[in-house]
């Protein structure tokens, strides 16, 4: 066979890996996203393409927007493992800095405990990128083994500015372990006296696992890592297949 079909068939074939990747990675088609990040006295964690365990319980953490603009509705969102005792029952404040509200009281969503589809869909939020509880649940399972879904308490922050003062937020309350700190933002957009609200997510792996170690086990790859290897992996494959069939 010709140089030119080996080179076509080479091309094909990491065009298919590529493409099944970018197919696999949640949140892979949304420009918009929210990140979290920690702040003394919590040592540095970053979520920007991982989650980021962290043993100082409770944290100090904020969230950045990308683009890092713009004033939007705050709402955070803390998940408490089911498994954990008074996971369903808790009752505690969160305190914000560069926040419309400078303290909220917990509001638990539901009786029943999100352990299905994604956290958009259980809290009727038409939010994007999205979040599928495999994204985060086999990170908490790893550190709480008996959770089978989660408990979700909101805090509605009102507006927030993003850029110099990203909102930061601190509780005296101790997260039971494996519990996830997330957040969603709206925006509001009126046009000729029609109104639509546009609201922004977290993308897996912008959310914050807490832990109540000192050293915590390194975190379990993402489903979006395993996803990248497999397809990566696929791809090299199908390469070997097609030399081996083209072969002289």
């Amino acid at each position: 066979m010709g140089s030119g079909k080996r080179n076509f068939l080479n091309l094909a074939g990491f065009a298919f890996a590529a493409s099944l990747t970018f197919a696999l990675v949640p949140g892979a088609a949304s420009a918009d996203a929210l990140h979290v990040f920690c702040t003394a006295p919590t040592p540095t964690c970053t979520s920007n393409g991982s989650i980021t365990p962290t043993s100082t319980n409770p944290p100090t953490f904020g969230f950045k927007k990308s683009p890092d603009t713009g004033s939007a509705d705050l709402l955070l969102a803390v998940l408490i493992p089911n498994s954990a005792a008074g996971a369903n029952s808790e009752s505690f404040t969160i305190n914000g800095t560069f926040t419309g509200n400078a303290a909220v009281a917990s509001s638990l969503f539901s009786t029943t405990a999100w352990a299905s589809d994604t956290l958009e869909t259980y809290l009727s939020i038409p939010a994007t990128p999205i979040n599928p509880i495999g994204a985060l649940l086999p990170l908490t399972q790893f550190y709480e083994p008996s959770a089978t879904g989660y408990f979700v308490y909101k805090f509605d922050f009102g507006l927030v500015s993003f850029g110099t003062n990203d909102p930061v937020f601190a509780t005296s309350f101790v997260f039971p372990i494996g519990s996830v700190v997330t957040a969603f933002v709206k925006t509001t957009v009126c046009h000729g006296g029609t109104c639509t609200d546009n609201w922004v997510a977290t993308a897996n792996s912008s959310a914050l696992i807490v832990t109540n170690g000192t050293s915590p086990p390194p975190p379990l790859p993402e489903p979006a890592t395993i996803a990248l290897l497999g397809a990566g992996l696929g791809g090299l494959g199908f390469l070997r297949r097609k030399r081996k069939t083209i072969a002289p």
